[in-house]
């Protein structure tokens, strides 16, 4: 979410995220930035579509290079993934190296970890990007991490699509080159609304039973009906986040 608007320009800030190879949701969770110092940041969420923090997922958060949200974001992830009922200790913890390949090559990052518990979490940079990750039941070591400066692909409620819009302008990103899929969309979601109320007046003519959808028109109002699901938000309310942890910042 914003904190102070969305920048007018990233400087060469771009996100980071899993790359395409990631087989579960792809959503965008928030993001902001500050208008007077240039800063910026974003998180994504690569896991279940309902946001589950007990299954595998991965949580990006990334931070122009310099911004103190990257400092506040570690020790959110590690508050609520490794400590989440003592709480933070001072200071940080001890933490260990580990390489993750980001943009083809291989990168240190810092990793803690909590014996008792799948949770983990690790910070490092990638090319100007401060990056805190945070997951469980997946290796980080195992990441391979990209940098993206169009958020479209990622889903986000409609509340949050004019954030991931204007980040990814600030990042570069040419939408216009995403308009022709928007406007399908809005087309598709247009047709389904108008069949359903066709059906229910069918319905209501008829005083019985509306009648089946096929071929098709079936598939139209489902893809709508899809495209729709995406942007809500579950159980009219925000996303659920991971144990302890607030909204994105």
């Amino acid at each position: 979410m914003n904190d102070q608007g969305t920048p007018d320009s990233a400087d060469g800030f771009r996100a980071v995220a899993v790359d395409a190879d990631w087989p579960e949701s792809r959503q965008f969770m928030g993001g902001g930035g500050n208008q007077v110092t240039g800063d910026i940041h974003v998180c994504l969420w690569f896991g279940s579509a309902s946001c589950d923090p007990q299954v595998e997922h991965v949580m990006v958060f990334s931070a122009s290079s310099g911004s103190a949200k990257a400092g506040e974001a570690l020790e959110d992830a590690l508050e609520d993934y490794c400590h989440p009922v003592e709480g933070l200790p001072d200071g940080l913890p001890a933490s260990e190296p580990i390489t993750i390949t980001a943009e083809g090559k291989p990168v240190t990052f810092e990793l803690w970890r909590n014996g008792s518990s799948p949770y983990w979490v690790a910070r490092g940079r990638v090319e100007n990007t401060e990056v805190v990750l945070s997951g469980s039941e997946t290796e980080p070591g195992e990441l391979r991490l990209v940098r993206v400066n169009d958020l479209a692909a990622y889903s986000a409620p409609v509340a949050f699509l004019p954030a991931r819009e204007a980040i990814s302008v600030a990042m570069g990103s040419d939408l216009q080159a995403a308009v022709p899929s928007r406007r399908l969309q809005v087309g598709e979601a247009d047709t389904a609304l108008r069949a359903l109320r066709d059906i229910a007046a069918r319905g209501a003519a008829l005083e019985g039973p509306s009648r089946e959808l096929h071929g098709e028109e079936a598939d139209t109002v489902m893809r709508a009906l899809r495209h729709l699901a995406q942007d809500a938000d579950p159980a009219g309310g925000r996303r659920p986040q991971p144990p302890g942890q607030g909204p994105a910042r």
